[in-house]
């Protein structure tokens, strides 16, 4: 933990779509004294009105569940706990809470806090036996808030945060910047035929192809959106940059994932927009984005698997 700025630790948690909370272990009482405001829009309740209370508040007056049996357990044993339960949101609406608790120990081994990811499940999911004995250390957590599930590349809020990063660094040093955006040509069509399964396992290999041309300490991958990977490099012109782009695409053409349904190749293929700058002083990273976002689309409307690059002024 030594090693992670503290200030972008907390920003990072704050921006995660995952709602956040930590407990501490005060007389076995467990009471909250953090969360984030994903938590807040989650069960409707201001952060004041969660903070030095105990989660099952959550639950009103429905306690007989399956799931609170098993975060019961967890916290008596000190282990890891996955389980969905009845959560009552502050207007009386119910929702089923897809919760992950996590023991976090000082040096001498002791649980001081246990932190709890959640998220809202659409069903009732089947119960099911839990682990014992996996542990989720501060690095763990950390990966588990930092990176996508399905592509193991950045979530978009902290891609976005280690920009700001590297954009302030830029405008002092004026250093050059390249953005490059990567998306899927049409891939709605492709999951139309696949399914979403068939088109998430073809989304984690395209994904993994990018972020594999993007190895340097100073590059920057993440996921962008649903079927976008964007990049920010530095040190690149826009020739360099380019083409870099143009060997993104050969490598997602060698996967040769068949595409029964594109009018572009009889296998998937990507289209990037790529700019490039120093940024100005008075200049936002969302002028970049714009930029990158309107190659990506002149690249779209030239006929897809094309890259399409410009200085951005």
């Amino acid at each position: 933990m030594s090693t992670v700025n503290p200030d972008l630790f907390k920003t990072m948690v704050e921006s995660s779509p995952e709602a956040v909370t930590l407990c501490e272990a005060a007389s076995g009482h467990w009471h909250v004294t953090y969360v984030n405001s994903a938590m807040e829009q989650l069960t409707g309740y201001s952060a004041d009105s969660i903070l030095g209370r105990n989660l099952r508040f959550l639950q009103a007056d429905d306690h007989d569940q399956e799931g609170l049996v098993r975060i019961r357990e967890a916290l008596r044993d000190g282990g890891t706990c996955r389980a969905t339960v009845r959560n009552y949101r502050s207007d009386g609406t119910q929702f089923m809470n897809e919760i992950m608790l996590s023991p976090l120990r000082n040096p001498d081994g002791q649980i001081t806090h246990y932190a709890g990811f959640h998220r809202e499940s659409g069903v009732r999911p089947e119960l099911r036996p839990e682990p014992r004995d996996p542990t989720m250390n501060t690095q763990t957590m950390l990966a588990y808030l930092r990176d996508d599930k399905l592509t193991g590349l950045l979530r978009r809020p902290y891609f976005e945060e280690l920009i700001k990063r590297d954009w302030g660094l830029a405008q002092r040093e004026s250093r050059r910047l390249s953005f490059l955006l990567f998306d899927v040509d049409q891939f709605a069509h492709y999951r139309d035929v696949f399914g979403r399964q068939g088109a998430d396992q073809s989304f984690r290999r395209i994904a993994r192809v990018i972020g594999g041309c993007f190895r340097r300490a100073s590059d920057l991958c993440g996921r962008f959106d649903d079927d976008q990977v964007a990049a920010l490099t530095t040190g690149l012109d826009l020739v360099q940059a380019s083409k870099l782009a143009e060997a993104v695409l050969a490598r997602v053409r060698d996967l040769s994932i068949h595409h029964p349904r594109s009018s572009v190749s009889r296998y998937v293929t990507i289209s990037a927009g790529v700019v490039s700058l120093v940024p100005a002083h008075d200049a936002p990273p969302a002028k970049m984005y714009a930029a990158a976002l309107q190659a990506l689309k002149d690249a779209k409307d030239l006929g897809r698997n094309k890259v399409v690059s410009r200085e951005c002024e």
